[in-house]
C-alpha cells in the first residue's frame, strides 16, 4: 500500500476540536488479495528481529539447584497466594520478586546479600526451571539491589516521611523490574512494544497535549497498558530506562551520573503515570490495539517464514483468519471459565457474609429473621454475573476483514510519513467555547442516573422487607460483580474492532455505568487497600512459612553435601 492510499476519499476527515475519532485512523485498502505488499522499514526491522533474535548469554555449568521437595511446598503455596489477587499470569513472577525484596526488607533494611536467597525462593517457586540461573547470577542481581538501594538512600535525603516512601517504593519497583530483566531478557517483546508505539506515535495529535514529548510519553505508556498489559511498575521502569539508558549499566559506585538528574525524572514519571489525560489516551490507543495483537500472534507462531507471509496478501489473509478464528475460540472458552470460577468465588463469599453479618444482625439487633431478603442477597449477585457473562458473544467474520484490512495497512505505513498528521487522533474534552453549557447539563444528567439508579434498587429493597444491613450488602456484591464482569468481559474483547451498538445496549448503558463506577471505585478504594486475605498471606503465614521452607532446603543441601563426601 503506497502512503497516499491511506488519504484517498474513503478515509476520514480530519477531527473536529476536541472530538475523539473511535474508528481506526489505520485506513484499510481494496479488497483485491493475492498480490505482492512493500512491508515499510519499521517491520522489516520487526522482521529481523524475530528471524534473527540476539544470542542469550549461555548458562554456566555452575548453576543453582533447589530440593524438588522444597519446591513443591513453596509452588503450592505461591498458587494459593496469588489466587487472592487480581493479577495477569505475565504480571506475577515480578510481583513475586517485589514481594520477597520487601519481606527480607523487614529483617535486612539495606539488602545485605539477600540475592542468593531471593533466586532460591524464586526457584522454589518454580518462577523459573531448577538447575536454569547460573549461581554468576547472585551477584548481579546483587549489585542491582544495591545500586537501587543506595539511589533511594541518596535521593531521599532530607525530604519528607511521605516522599520518601513515595521514593522508596518506586525504587523497589524498578528493582524488581530489573532483577526480572537480569533473569529472562525478553528481547522480541520489546522490540515488538517500541514497534507498536512508533506506529501508533504520529496519529495521536499534541492537540491538548503541553508538548510534543508529553503526547510520545502518554502514547507509550498508553501502548504499554493496552498492547502489552503492562502494570504501573513496569512502565515506570521502562520511562527510568527511557530517561536514563545508562541506569542498567551502572553500579552504586557510579551512580554518581544519574543522581544530578534522578530526582527530576523521579517526578515526571510519577506525574505522566498520574496525569489527568493518560486514561482518555488509554482509551483512543486501545481501540486499535486488536490488529496488532493478532499480528504478534503470526509472528510468535511463524518466526521461521514471517517475512514471505507478511509480503504476500493471500498468505497474510488466510494467516490473519486463522489466528482470529483461535482467538475468538479461546475468548469464548476464557469467557466461560473465568464467569464460572467468579461464580463460586461470590456465591461462597456471599455465604460467609450472610452466616457472619446478616444473620447475626437479624436475629440479635432487628429481632426478625427474614428468610427471602437473605436467598435473593446470596443467589443475585452471582447469578447477575453469570447473565452478564454469559450473554456476551465473541466477535465473527466481519471482524475478521476488518483486522486483516488494519493490519494491512500496518505493516505497509511508514510512521515517518508526515501526512499521517492529516488524520491524526485528538485526545481531550470538548473545547470551551461549548463545553460550559453542555458540560452542567451532562453532569445533572450523570447525576441523575447515579439518583435514578440506586434509588430503584433501595426502593425495590425496601418493598422486599431488606434491612438497612442488607441493603449495603447487597448493593456492595453487586457494584462489585458488575464491575468485575465488565472487566472480564474487557479482557476477552480486546480482538473485537467492529462495534455492536443497540438501543437496548444503550438502555442497559444508561443504569449500569452508575453501578460499574461505584463498583470500581470499592474495588480500587476499598478491596485492593484492605484485603485481609492478602495480609494474612504476606505477615502471618508467609514468614513462618518461608523461614521453615528455607531451613529446609539447607538442611537437604547439608546432607547431600555429606554424603558426597562419603563416596
Amino acid at each position: 500500500m503506497s502512503n497516499s492510499s491511506s488519504h484517498d476519499s474513503g478515509t476520514q476527515e480530519h477531527p473536529e476540536e476536541g472530538h475523539t475519532d473511535t474508528h481506526p485512523v489505520l485506513h484499510p485498502t481494496s479488497e483485491i488479495i493475492g498480490g505482492p505488499l512493500t512491508i515499510s522499514p519499521y517491520t522489516e526491522a520487526l522482521v529481523k528481529v524475530y528471524i534473527h533474535p540476539p544470542t542469550p548469554p549461555s548458562t554456566p555449568p555452575t548453576r543453582i539447584s533447589v530440593s524438588q521437595t522444597v519446591s513443591f511446598m513453596a509452588f503450592l503455596y505461591e498458587k494459593m497466594r496469588n489466587a487472592v489477587e487480581f493479577r495477569e499470569e505475565h504480571l506475577v513472577r515480578r510481583a513475586s520478586i517485589e514481594r520477597i525484596i520487601k519481606r527480607r526488607m523487614i529483617l535486612n533494611e539495606n539488602g545485605r546479600d539477600i540475592a542468593e536467597p531471593l533466586i532460591r525462593e524464586l526457584l522454589w517457586a518454580r518462577y523459573y526451571e531448577n538447575n536454569t540461573i547460573g549461581e554468576g547470577k547472585i551477584s548481579e542481581v546483587q549489585a542491582i539491589i544495591d545500586k537501587y538501594f543506595f539511589l533511594r538512600n541518596e535521593i531521599g535525603k532530607g525530604r519528607g516521611k511521605k516522599e520518601q516512601e513515595t521514593i522508596g517504593e518506586f525504587m523497589l519497583e524498578c528493582l524488581s523490574c530489573e532483577i526480572q530483566d537480569t533473569l529472562s531478557t525478553d528481547v522480541k517483546k520489546e522490540t515488538f512494544v517500541n514497534y507498536v508505539y512508533q506506529i501508533m506515535r504520529p496519529q495521536i495529535s499534541s492537540k491538548n497535549f503541553e508538548s510534543e514529548e508529553e503526547r510520545d510519553i502518554q502514547t507509550y505508556i498508553a501502548v504499554e497498558k493496552t498492547f502489552a498489559h503492562a502494570d504501573i511498575p513496569i512502565i515506570k521502569y521502562h520511562l527510568l530506562k527511557i530517561m536514563i539508558p545508562e541506569i542498567t549499566q551502572i553500579s552504586w559506585q557510579e551512580s554518581e551520573t544519574v543522581l544530578p538528574r534522578l530526582y527530576d525524572i523521579f517526578t515526571t514519571i510519577d506525574h505522566q503515570i498520574h496525569h489527568p489525560i493518560a486514561e482518555k489516551t488509554k482509551n483512543v490507543v486501545k481501540k486499535h490495539m486488536a490488529p496488532f495483537l493478532i499480528l504478534r500472534d503470526i509472528f510468535e507462531q511463524n518466526k521461521s517464514e514471517i517475512g514471505s507471509i507478511l509480503k504476500d496478501e493471500a498468505k497474510l489473509k488466510y494467516k490473519v483468519d486463522q489466528v482470529c478464528r483461535k482467538r475468538y475460540d479461546e475468548s469464548g472458552s476464557k469467557l466461560r471459565r473465568m464467569g464460572i470460577r467468579s461464580f463460586i468465588y461470590i456465591l461462597l463469599t456471599k455465604v460467609v457474609f450472610a452466616v457472619l453479618i446478616e444473620v447475626p444482625y437479624d436475629l440479635y439487633i432487628a429481632h426478625e429473621f427474614r428468610l427471602i431478603p437473605l436467598i435473593i442477597n446470596i443467589i443475585f449477585p452471582p447469578a447477575l454475573m453469570a447473565i452478564i457473562i454469559f450473554t456476551v458473544s465473541v466477535p465473527g467474520d466481519d471482524n475478521t476483514r476488518r483486522i486483516f484490512q488494519l493490519l494491512r495497512s500496518i505493516i505497509t505505513l511508514n510512521p515517518d510519513n508526515p501526512d499521517l498528521a492529516r488524520s491524526a487522533l485528538v485526545v481531550g474534552k470538548v473545547s470551551k467555547a461549548k463545553g460550559v453549557v453542555s458540560s452542567f447539563i451532562f453532569s445533572m444528567l450523570y447525576l441523575f442516573m447515579y439518583v435514578f439508579t440506586f434509588g430503584s434498587i433501595i426502593y425495590v429493597l425496601g418493598k422486599l422487607s431488606f434491612t438497612p444491613v442488607s441493603q449495603t450488602i447487597f448493593i456492595f456484591f453487586v457494584t462489585l460483580v458488575t464491575f468485575f464482569s465488565f472487566r472480564i468481559i474487557q479482557i476477552t474483547q480486546e480482538f473485537r474492532v467492529v462495534e455492536q451498538d443497540t438501543f437496548l445496549g444503550s438502555i442497559l448503558d444508561f443504569f449500569f455505568l452508575p453501578i460499574i463506577r461505584v463498583g470500581q471505585w470499592l474495588s480500587g478504594e476499598v478491596l485492593s487497600k484492605f484485603n485481609v486475605i492478602i495480609f494474612v498471606f504476606d505477615f502471618i503465614i508467609e514468614m513462618p512459612f518461608k523461614a521453615i521452607v528455607e531451613i529446609f532446603d539447607e538442611w537437604i543441601r547439608f546432607v547431600r553435601v555429606k554424603k558426597d563426601e562419603m563416596i
